[in-house]
């Protein structure tokens, strides 16, 4: 009887070592994936910046400026340089567009309130809580309008707190879940 126990216990043991493992090799797959997809929208991103900055600009025009590319809208592009990342920021946030790119979760960069999300994943903001005070982040939008933003601080929330990211007099905020999804890191951001 006891040696059934521990064989099943072992078997059990096993299943669950193979199921972590496929679940890491998917999650690389996901970022790698995303990363991908970020790289190859980044040069059309570029492509339709240059085209609209021959455009007239209305200072008093609050809405952002969205293309479609792809059947989806993007706002812009976010570079954080001490994470050597330079990604497309989607005007819409919903599970299917976090896996191509970031997505705007509020606000925006001409009213000064502008919250992005993303996936944990390597590629896009999996290192987000490494920045420090001080660390340089600028987000790029559709009309050219490029914003300097130094970071003010990195806090840990809990899941239930998402709607402590609104309203909150930060010109910029980015978001996203710590590795295994307990939390969430915030990275909140004031203009330079």
């Amino acid at each position: 009887m006891k040696r059934k126990v521990g064989i099943s216990l072992i078997a059990i043991g096993l299943t669950l070592i193979f199921c972590a493992a496929a679940l890491l090799i998917y999650n690389n797959y996901e970022s790698s994936r995303a990363k991908a997809q970020a790289d190859a929208l980044m040069g059309s991103i570029v492509d339709e910046i240059n085209a609209n900055q021959t455009a007239d600009i209305d200072p008093f025009d609050k809405e952002m400026k969205v293309v479609d590319i792809d059947g989806y809208g993007y706002i812009g592009y976010i570079s954080v340089p001490d994470l050597k990342i330079n990604l497309p920021v989607m005007s819409e946030l919903d599970q299917g567009r976090l896996k191509i790119a970031p997505c705007r979760y509020y606000g925006s960069s001409k009213t000064d309130n502008l919250v992005i999300a993303a996936h944990n994943y390597r590629s896009h903001f999996g290192y987000l809580g490494k920045l420090e005070i001080g660390s340089a982040i600028s987000f790029t939008d559709m009309e050219g309008e490029k914003k300097s933003y130094i970071v003010t601080s990195v806090e840990i929330l809990p899941p239930s707190d998402s709607d402590k990211v609104k309203d909150t007099g930060d010109d910029l905020i980015l978001y996203t879940c710590t590795y295994r999804g307990v939390s969430r890191i915030v990275v909140r951001c004031s203009e330079i």
